[in-house]
């Protein structure tokens, strides 16, 4: 699977009765801004990134193997054991899915560290409606999503959309 297939099944795993359209997600998502002022925009997405980072433990697919799996699923997980075991691509998914709940515009965007088109990360990006500036969340890339930024050398996006 390459990376034009592994964008077009999260942007289907997002919208879908397990992403975006799933109650069980919609519970979660709501627990984690439920505290928030209304339309407070900004805070909402990084509670939701913040939620991410503590309750994903990041980890590689299998050599060889592009698994991608959907948001209920991540969110299943979270429920059962505290955290859920996930790379970026599940975590990238499962994040998109929860701002589409908020109702948030949200792109995949894959990069690459070295050569052109060589793709090996995904995160989230999302559109704070207040300054329509575009917040990249990726816990993968730990405290410091800028410094991350700044290695990049590839880099295509995909709208999350119908």
């Amino acid at each position: 699977m390459g990376p034009d297939d592994t964008l077009r099944l999260m942007v289907e795993l997002a919208l879908g009765d397990r992403g975006e359209r799933s109650s069980m997600l919609r519970e979660m998502t709501d627990h984690v801004v439920r505290e928030l002022a209304p339309k407070d925009y900004l805070s909402e997405i990084l509670a939701v990134r913040y939620f991410a980072a503590e309750r994903i433990r990041y980890s590689n697919d299998a050599l060889g193997v592009e698994q991608v799996r959907d948001p209920q699923y991540v969110a299943s997980q979270i429920i059962q054991h505290g955290k859920a075991v996930a790379d970026c691509d599940d975590t990238a998914c499962f994040i998109g899915a929860m701002c589409r709940q908020l109702g948030r515009e949200t792109e995949f965007v894959v990069v690459g560290f070295g050569a052109q088109g060589n793709y090996s990360h995904v995160f989230t990006r999302v559109k704070e409606p207040k300054s329509s500036k575009w917040i990249v969340l990726d816990p993968v890339a730990g405290t410091d999503e800028a410094s991350m930024l700044r290695k990049v050398t590839t880099w295509k996006s995909v709208r999350v959309d119908k």
